[in-house]
């Protein structure tokens, strides 16, 4: 079974759950709760681990309700939900981020959510997350050492890092 902290999001539009379940690869589930009908975008396409967390998460409450209609991007407004709960948000984008820094072959990915894991640190004030962030950084540094991007994402670490250490800038 997938553990419980794999599963990032759950939401519930009327009587389906839209989900995004991190293992190998990020995984989306979809899933009826009313007639037990589900697809996932993993290899197996559903009777899986994913389905199942999702399943146990819902069961247990864990989910954003967004009413009753079917949303066009269940993961645009699954952050829009979790950006109401800034420390939620920064979990689920740092084990984002970590899960890419396994696959991402071009650096596109893992970038994108080191910045907005970044931004997460700044706008909670969250110090105890520069260590985790500065591993992260450290590894894309290793794989893309040649990527302007890289210096970049170094500069607002240290940006950020100053600031919330209150050192001058």
């Amino acid at each position: 079974m997938v553990k419980m902290a794999r599963v990032l999001w759950v939401l519930k539009a009327g009587d389906r759950l839209y989900s995004k379940v991190l293992d190998e690869y990020p995984y989306y589930v979809e899933l009826n709760v009313s007639t037990g009908e589900h697809i996932c975008t993993c290899p197996r396409g559903g009777d899986c681990p994913h389905v199942s967390a999702v399943k146990e998460a819902y069961e247990k409450g864990i989910y954003f309700d967004a009413g009753g209609s079917e949303p066009l991007n269940p993961e645009a407004l699954a952050w829009s939900y979790l950006s109401e709960v800034p420390r939620l948000a920064l979990d689920v984008a740092v084990a984002e981020l970590f899960n890419s820094l396994k696959r991402d072959e071009s650096g596109s990915e893992s970038a994108m959510l080191f910045l907005r894991a970044l931004r997460l640190v700044r706008e909670t004030g969250a110090e105890e997350y520069l260590h985790v962030l500065g591993e992260a950084l450290d590894e894309l540094s290793a794989v893309f050492h040649d990527y302007p991007l890289v210096e970049k994402l170094r500069e607002g670490y240290e940006h950020t890092r100053r600031a919330l250490e209150k050192e001058p800038l």
